[in-house]
């Protein structure tokens, strides 16, 4: 009985084990949206070699930023009296030679139910009120006619405290107060004598400007105005109509001296940014153009071609009335900017690399020196040849043409100097100008910010069952009516086949791999170790490394101490990573072609076993290199690193299992064995702008926007949550 009680109890025990092992379902994630491709915007109007002039180089033209003149937001506050509730059907009234106080007493107190208080001397007016409406009106409009009506016979009514006031006009005051406005557009101004004070804040000009053309335009109108220099703005008090007018005109006014101007930015190769700005206004006004150089005191002279250089960044802003015009500056700016033959080869060149590292511009254009110069040596000796059999008498030499003579030296890009300026990531070239002229165009195609990628990697590993052959590729292969893609067989890079446990299959199916694994994600059957997503730029390499540094003994030796007549030993212990490791270098070509050099290692420590002589774990180890060649947004699914393990482990009673023979009756021995493939999953993404790059980055953040990690770490309810990574026992 209790043989079958222990049995009992061993099988429900597997069995607990077995739902243990299994594995829970979980769901891939989510790919990363693909960045849309913006249509590129047209290269700045650079005048370079090759790009239709006939010179070399000059000045780069660049579009300046222009304020759209959008109207100003308006904010009103419109004073109107109060009045009180009102009750009852619509009025109508017909009625003829009825006193004041009776007509208050019925219509206000009887027919609208309010409540009033009547001053004495309104008590005591004999004067008769005649109304006759020409047909129902609302209660609300009808009080309004009332009171004025009542302001007809100089009475004057204000609602305050729960009632209605009357007074005669004369006790309570003509004076209504005016109406207190903000902005430049009048809101519905009641039908009423009252002033209005009206605040409108200048967006362009200085207040001061604006006063005095309203104190020219309406000097006998009434319209008081007053500068509030501390908002920038223009202070209105008049008549609604007049005011009206004045912020009309305010709107004319107050615009930028520039508005309706075109404007442009010139960078200038050869010449100072003061300099060219100088000798082009001196160009215009001998044309007869209004132009002039701003002063930089804070003063715009009224011109039609303003100049303005910017000595710091050695630029010239042009401001001109229309497009015609600018052109015809810029145009006569690109005939200024050209290289002073009077210079000689001494003249020094200053050039700010903007998107990239000047050094790495330098050691290029040296290497391209060096070549020119190593070629210009059979040239040079031929010629010395040439000249050596001529004064020998054993050979004539032709005449040197001026390319093979000195010329060619001249025109190549030995010519100068170029030196690094590295903190301040800039280039020193010294030589003639007309070298520089040929050297600047192919430094400004290098000077341009390098490509980046953004590169998904899933990194799962699946469960196989017995009858599957090759997991993944098996699944492909006969998958032919869904899966359209390709199967390759090999090796990747100089990986040995063996250390993968079988063959690689790459799985080149486009956007069908990650429909593939979510196959395997509903069978539960996927477990995804990682899911990394790197951001490199072209060229570089970048890495990942998730996981725990195991202790392992490297060597052993017997120490001459002893203790208690045994010799000691000593041990060698060395550290080795463990998890995951992910090593990318991709780089971009023209054609969004990316080749990717990968290389992913995915490792874990074994528990000891029972017999092992060696108390160091064992580490479990599968890594995959390779050289890939993608398409911007394809991917690829690499498989077939697939294992078998085997695991014995004994458990039991403490102490009875250990008995001999008996000890059976209370141990068990489970002994299981799995078969898993690692697939590795991987899409590269080439970011062009920082636009694109802003994309990713807010579509990565959504998927953190709904998760909340309190204190004990409790995800939310309906999120699905990706397991762990593998942990590693020690």
């Amino acid at each position: 009985m209790k043989r079958f009680l222990l049995l009992a109890f061993a099988v429900v025990l597997l069995g607990h084990l077995n739902g243990c092992a299994r594995p829970v379902k979980v769901s891939l994630p989510e790919p990363v949206p693909r960045p849309e491709q913006q249509v590129p915007s047209p290269p700045d109007q650079a005048l370079v070699a090759g790009e239709g002039v006939d010179r070399p180089d000059s000045l780069v033209r660049t579009a300046t930023p222009s304020l759209s003149q959008s109207g100003s937001a308006v904010s009103g506050l419109r004073v109107t009296e109060d009045m009180p509730p009102v009750r009852g059907e619509p009025i109508a009234a017909n009625i003829e030679g009825v006193p004041v106080p009776a007509f208050i007493n019925e219509f206000f107190g009887s027919i609208l139910g309010v409540g009033f208080q009547m001053d004495p001397a309104v008590a005591k007016l004999n004067d008769l009120v005649t109304l006759r409406t020409p047909g129902p009106l609302p209660p609300e409009e009808f009080y309004q006619l009332a009171v004025q009506v009542l302001k007809t016979y100089g009475i004057r009514t204000r609602y305050e405290g729960g009632r209605v006031m009357f007074t005669p006009a004369a006790k309570g005051g003509d004076f209504e107060p005016p109406l207190v406005l903000s902005g430049r557009t009048l809101p519905q101004v009641p039908i009423t004598h009252r002033p209005i004070f009206q605040l409108v804040e200048l967006q362009a000009v200085r207040t001061g400007d604006v006063s005095q053309w309203l104190k020219t335009a309406f000097d006998s109108d009434g319209l008081r105005i007053q500068d509030d220099l501390n908002r920038n703005a223009i202070v209105l008090y008049g008549k609604p109509d007049i005011v009206q007018q004045a912020v009309a005109a305010i709107r004319v006014l107050d615009r930028p001296y520039m508005r309706g101007r075109v404007s442009t930015r010139l960078e200038p190769a050869f010449v100072a940014a003061d300099e060219l700005g100088r000798r082009l206004v001196d160009v215009l006004v001998a044309e007869g153009y209004g132009a002039s150089l701003h002063s930089g005191q804070g003063v715009v002279q009224a011109t039609s071609v303003l100049v303005l250089p910017v000595v710091a960044s050695n630029t010239v802003l042009l401001f001109a009335g229309d497009a015609e015009l600018l052109d015809h500056a810029v145009q006569w700016a690109h005939t200024i900017d050209r290289p002073n033959p009077a210079s000689g080869s001494q003249s020094l060149f200053y050039y700010m690399v903007k998107n990239t590292q000047a050094q790495d511009i330098v050691a290029t254009l040296n290497g391209v020196r060096t070549a020119a110069a190593r070629a210009l040596e059979p040239t040079r000796d031929a010629l010395s040849s040439g000249e050596a059999n001529s004064a020998d008498g054993r050979g004539a030499a032709a005449p040197a043409t001026p390319a093979a003579s000195g010329g060619a030296a001249t025109g190549s890009l030995a010519d100068g100097q170029l030196v690094l300026d590295e903190p301040r990531n800039a280039l020193i070239f010294q030589g003639e100008a007309a070298a520089w002229g040929r050297l600047l165009p192919l430094i400004r195609q290098m000077d341009r910010a390098a490509r980046q990628v953004m590169i998904e990697v899933t990194i799962a590993e699946v469960s196989l069952e017995d009858n599957e052959e090759f997991g993944v590729s098996w699944l492909a292969k006969n998958d032919i009516g869904r899966f359209n893609g390709t199967v390759t067989s090999g090796i990747l890079g100089d990986s040995d086949a063996e250390s993968f446990g079988g063959l690689t299959y790459l799985l080149d199916i486009a956007g069908q791999a990650r429909a593939r694994l979510r196959a395997f994600a509903d069978d539960s059957r996927v477990t995804i170790l990682s899911s990394p997503r790197l951001m490199v730029k072209s060229g570089e390499e970048a890495s990942i490394d998730v996981g725990t540094e195991v202790p392992t003994i490297s060597a052993q030796t017997a120490s001459d101490q002893q203790t208690d007549g045994t010799s000691n030993i000593l041990q060698s212990v060395q550290y080795r990573k463990t998890g995951i490791i992910l090593n990318i270098k991709p780089i971009v070509y023209s054609d969004d072609r990316i080749d990717l050099t990968i290389r992913q290692e995915v490792s874990e420590a074994l528990p000891l076993s029972a017999d092992s002589t060696v108390q160091s774990p064992s580490i479990f180890n599968r890594a995959v290199s390779s050289s890939l060649s993608l398409r911007d947004g394809s991917s690829i699914l690499i498989g077939g690193l697939m294992s078998n393990r085997t695991t014995n482990s004994d458990g039991g009673v403490p102490y009875l299992k250990d008995i001999p023979v008996l000890g059976n009756l209370f141990r068990n021995s489970t002994r299981r064995s799995s078969r898993t493939e690692l697939v590795l999953m991987i899409v590269p993404y080439v970011v062009e702008t920082d636009a694109q790059a802003r994309e990713l980055s807010q579509s990565l953040g959504k998927g953190f926007q709904h998760i909340e990690m309190p204190n004990g770490r409790v995800p939310l309810d309906g999120v699905e949550q990706a397991p762990p990574a593998p942990q590693t026992q020690h």
